[in-house]
């Protein structure tokens, strides 16, 4: 079969520097950096809400959450997905405007809360954690443009593939070089419509890509669970 994979970039990309960085700045205890300890926030809650007043920063220490925005028809658009080291709400606060999108876990979430003020003072007051956070929000600025460049050219079905390749790396079904070698069975934690619009079709497309993958013996599905069938199909994925 030919897939795309060797042209198609790696949305998910983390800066390893960071992710080293802000594990060991939240684990030093360091005074005063105003972190408060990890809480676990259950699926389907809400972080924070879209046009609220940015209160808060919020780091992924564990879990995949959703961020959606209503307009003022009240239709609901899921604009993307956050993973592990991700800063929620750092955008808003930096720039003093209320949350742009509803952020809500959709598996188990560790996470740890800064209040705004907290968070500016480190920007101000700290030039490593500065640098570290122009880091992980040049990261997004950038992994956007990939994304649109990559809808603009690369066949929806490798879409599909690799956010299922994703899902495994996230679902912790795989380790570096995480070459699936069985079958893999995930949960999708999320509608059939969200899901379309993050690879960027109909929904009706995306069931369409999924009975094909179905027929051909490279998924199957049972009981709201998705089981990749032949690993060999899939691409390695990287953390």
């Amino acid at each position: 079969m030919n897939n795309h994979f060797s042209s198609l970039p790696e949305l998910g990309q983390r800066c390893r520097e960071s992710e080293i960085y802000f594990d060991s700045f939240l684990d030093s205890g360091e005074d005063g950096n105003g972190w408060g300890p990890a809480q676990l926030y259950p699926p389907n809650t809400e972080v924070y809400h879209q046009d609220t007043p940015a209160n808060a920063v919020y780091m992924i220490e564990r879990g995949l959450v959703k961020l959606t925005w209503v307009e003022s028809g009240g239709s609901e658009v899921i604009v993307g997905l956050r993973r592990r080291h991700w800063l929620l709400g750092a955008p808003a606060v930096l720039l003093e405007r209320s949350y742009a999108f509803t952020v809500t876990t959709l598996t188990p979430c560790d996470l740890r809360c800064i209040s705004s003020y907290g968070f500016l003072q480190l920007v101000n007051m700290n030039a490593e954690f500065c640098r570290q956070l122009l880091r992980r929000l040049s990261e997004e600025i950038y992994c956007h443009g990939i994304k649109v460049a990559v809808f603009g050219c690369i066949p929806a079905r490798d879409r599909l593939i690799k956010f299922l390749c994703e899902l495994v790396l996230e679902q912790g079904q795989a380790n570096p070089p995480p070459e699936l070698k069985k079958p893999v069975r995930l949960q999708i934690p999320l509608k059939l419509k969200e899901l379309a619009q993050l690879i960027a079709v109909t929904p009706e497309h995306l069931s369409r890509m999924l009975r094909e993958l179905e027929l051909q013996g490279i998924i199957s599905r049972n009981k709201g669970w998705l089981i990749l069938t032949d690993p060999a199909f899939f691409p390695p994925t990287r953390s």
